[in-house]
C-alpha cells in the first residue's frame, strides 16, 4: 500500500472514531458516568471465512468505534461438517480472530454453526450452555437471541423456542427498548408465517429486527419496527451498497427510547434509508452475467485474438454501456481500448474486440478484464455506477471419447474401454497452481445415451477416509468426496452439480434444485486408492447426445481431509456458490 493509501485509510479511521464521539454518549471505558439508557451497539452478520481482509477490517473499525457490545447474527464458521475436531478448529480460529475485541460479543446461531445434530453440542461448548436462544439486557433495553436453525430445522422458529420468545417478551414489557438478533430473515421468507411473529412483536417496544444468511443488505419498516437484513464479510457475486450487495455493519445508538442507525460500508457512512427495500432484486437486472473470453495457452508463443463481448440491457428502458479493457501488462493490446454506447430495453449488442496476448505464462488473477460499467439511481435517489466485470480465462481441457466396448458399473475403471481415455491428473490446490500430493485421475467417455465419468484418487490411508454423510440432507461435500460439475450447454450459468463418498453416498444439484435429477455411481476402494465411476443420463442433465466437437464445461473437485487443505480441483473456483465461468472444457471426439 502507497504512503497517499495509508495516510488516507487512517484519516477514514480518525473521521469515524470522532464522528461517533461528536454525536455520541462519552465511550464506556474513559471511566466518565453516562446518562440511564445512553449506549452504542454494533451489529455484525455472515462474516465465515470467506473474505478475511474484510473481516479484519470490520473488527478493526468496530473496536475503534468501542461500542458497549457487538452482537453477531450467524454465519460465523464455515461448518457443514459431521467432523467434531474440524469444528473446533473454526470456532478456536474464530475466537482467536475477535480477541482484539475489547467488549462483549453475543452471537447467535447460523445454519453454518449449528447445521447438524453433531455439531450443534460444539455451538454449545464454544458459547455456553443456553446460549442457542437467550436475552439479556443493558441499561434498560433488552436483547433476544434466536436460533432459527434449532435441532437442523433450517430457517424456523420451533414451537417450544416460540413459546420462550413469548414469555420473554412478557416479563419484559417494560423495558424502554427490545431488539431481536437472529439468523434467518423469516420476514422476507414467503414459506414462513412472519406475520404473527410480527403481530405479536408490535404488542411491545420492540425497535429493531437483526438478520443475516441472504449475502444481502436490506432495510424496511414494517408498522414503526425495523427490520434488517445484513452481510459483514460474507462471499457475493455483486458489489455496490446502493443495489442492497455490499459488505457492512450496523452502529445502533441508543437515547432513552429513541434509536439511530448507521452503516458502515465501503469507507462511508450511510443512513439506513440509502438503500430501499428490496433494491436488490430490482438492481439484480442491471448487473452483467458473468462471462469469460477463452484465451490460448501462449506459454511458447503470443497470440492475437478476436472476442465478441456480448452486452445486454435486461432492464425496462434505455441505457448507457461505457466498456474499457483494464491491465497493469501493457504488453497487452486491445483494439480499441473500449466502447461507449446506449442499448434500448430488452436488447444486446456483441462489440469486436482485437486482443494481443503476450508470450508468458500468465496468472489468471493479472489477466486483463473487460470493465462494464453504466450509471445507476436506485429507488432512494442515490446515484451511483453499476460495475461487472467480464475476464480472459485459458481453461484446462480434456477429451472424452466414444465409448468402445461394454463397462460394468463397480466403481473399479478396471475394464479395457477405460485403459486407452485420455486423464486429468492435475488437480491443484492453490493460486499457485501447486499440485495435490495425492494425484487423482479423471477419464470421459460417452454413448448414445449416457456420459461415463471414471476418478481413480490415490489414497495413502483408506482406513482414514471420512464418509459420514446421512439423512434426508446428506453433507457429502464434508467428507471424503469426489465432486463433478456440468455446463452442458456452457451458457457458464447453469450447471449440474454430482458427488459420492467412499460409501457411495451422494448429493446432487441442478439449475432446479437439490436431488432433482438421477444418475448411477458405484464406488471403490483398493489398497491404496478409492474410485468412483459415474453413469449419467443426458435425459435427466437436460443434454443432447454430444457429437464430435461438442463442448461441456465441466470441473473436478476433490475432497481429502486427511490433508490441509483438503479440497484440490482441476480449474480453481471458489468454495460456494460454483464459478461456472471458470470451469475447464470438455470436447468430445
Amino acid at each position: 500500500m502507497n504512503t497517499k493509501a495509508k495516510i488516507l485509510k487512517l484519516f477514514l479511521a480518525l473521521f469515524l472514531a470522532l464522528f461517533f464521539a461528536s454525536c455520541a454518549s462519552t465511550p464506556i471505558n474513559s471511566g466518565a458516568t453516562q446518562q440511564p439508557c445512553e449506549f452504542k451497539f454494533a451489529v455484525w452478520g455472515d462474516t465465515q471465512f470467506d473474505t478475511p481482509a474484510q473481516f479484519d477490517k470490520t473488527l478493526r473499525e468496530t473496536e475503534l468505534l468501542k461500542p458497549a457490545f457487538v452482537v453477531h447474527t450467524g454465519d460465523m464458521i464455515t461448518g457443514y461438517s459431521y467432523d467434531k475436531e474440524k469444528i473446533r478448529s473454526q470456532w478456536a480460529r474464530f475466537k482467536k480472530d475477535i480477541e482484539p475485541l475489547s467488549m462483549p460479543f453475543y452471537p447467535a446461531p447460523g445454519n453454518h454453526d449449528v447445521t447438524t445434530t453433531e455439531i450443534e453440542p460444539l455451538y454449545i461448548e464454544a458459547w455456553g450452555e443456553g446460549n442457542l436462544y437467550y436475552s439479556f439486557d443493558h441499561n434498560g433495553s433488552h436483547f433476544i437471541i434466536l436460533d432459527t436453525n434449532l435441532n437442523a430445522r433450517i430457517d424456523e422458529i420451533p414451537d417450544e423456542e416460540m413459546e420462550w420468545l413469548k414469555n420473554d417478551l412478557e416479563q419484559n414489557k417494560d423495558a424502554i427498548n427490545i431488539f431481536l438478533f437472529f439468523h434467518s430473515p423469516l420476514h422476507l421468507d414467503a414459506k414462513f408465517d412472519w406475520q404473527s411473529v410480527h403481530n405479536l412483536l408490535l404488542q411491545y417496544p420492540v425497535r429493531a429486527v437483526f438478520t443475516g444468511h441472504a449475502h444481502i443488505y436490506d432495510h424496511r419498516i414494517m408498522d414503526g419496527i425495523r427490520y434488517f437484513c445484513i452481510n459483514t464479510s460474507g462471499a457475493m457475486n455483486n458489489s455496490n451498497h446502493m443495489t442492497g450487495y455490499s459488505h457492512h455493519f450496523i452502529y445502533v445508538t441508543v437515547v432513552g427510547d429513541k434509536t439511530d442507525y448507521a452503516v458502515i460500508t465501503e469507507g462511508r457512512i450511510l443512513p439506513p434509508e440509502a438503500v430501499p427495500p428490496s433494491e436488490y432484486m430490482r438492481a439484480g437486472s442491471y448487473f452483467q452475467d458473468d462471462a469469460t473470453y477463452i484465451i490460448p495457452d501462449t506459454k511458447d508463443g503470443a497470440a492475437d485474438i478476436a472476442v465478441n463481448a456480448l452486452i445486454k440491457n435486461r432492464t425496462g428502458e434505455i441505457r448507457t454501456f461505457t466498456l474499457l479493457w483494464e491491465t497493469d501488462n501493457f504488453d497487452f493490446r486491445f483494439d480499441p481500448l473500449g466502447a461507449k454506447f446506449e442499448l434500448r430495453a430488452g436488447t444486446e449488442r456483441a462489440v469486436p474486440f482485437k486482443l494481443h496476448i503476450p508470450k508468458g505464462s500468465h496468472n489468471r488473477e493479472e489477466l486483463p478484464k473487460l470493465k462494464i460499467s453504466m450509471p445507476y439511481t436506485n429507488g432512494a435517489g442515490y446515484d451511483t455506477n453499476i460495475v461487472s466485470y467480464h475476464n480472459l480465462f485459458c481453461p484446462p481441457q480434456t477429451k472424452a471419447l466414444p465409448l468402445n466396448g461394454k463397462l460394468i458399473l463397480d466403481g473399479r475403471l478396471d475394464e479395457a474401454a477405460w485403459q486407452d481415455v485420455p486423464a486429468i491428473t492435475r488437480l491443484c490446490l492453490n493460486k499457485r497452481g501447486d499440485l495435490a500430493r495425492e494425484e487423482t485421475i479423471v477419464k470421459v467417455l460417452y454413448d448414445a445415451e449416457n456420459i461415463h465419468i471414471g476418478i481413480k484418487g490415490e489414497e495413502p490411508n483408506p482406513a482414514g477416509l471420512k464418509a459420514d454423510a446421512h439423512g434426508a440432507l446428506p453433507l457429502v461435500f464434508a467428507d471424503d468426496d469426489f465432486e463433478i460439475y456440468l455446463d452442458t450447454k456452457r451458457d457458464l450459468k447453469n450447471f449440474y452439480r454430482l458427488m459420492v463418498n467412499p460409501k457411495g453416498t451422494v448429493f446432487s444439484s441442478g439449475p432446479k434444485g437439490l436431488f432433482t435429477y438421477t444418475f448411477d455411481v458405484k464406488t471403490f476402494i483398493g489398497e491404496n486408492y478409492w474410485s468412483a465411476e459415474f453413469r449419467i443420463p443426458y435425459a435427466q442433465i437436460d443434454a443432447q447426445p454430444p457429437k464430435p466437437g461438442t463442448q461441456w464445461g465441466m470441473n473436478i473437485r476433490r475432497a481429502r481431509m486427511q490433508t490441509d487443505p483438503a479440497v484440490s480441483e482441476w480449474s480453481r473456483m471458489r468454495g460456494f456458490p460454483a464459478q461456472p465461468q471458470f470451469f475447464g472444457v470438455v470436447n468430445f471426439e
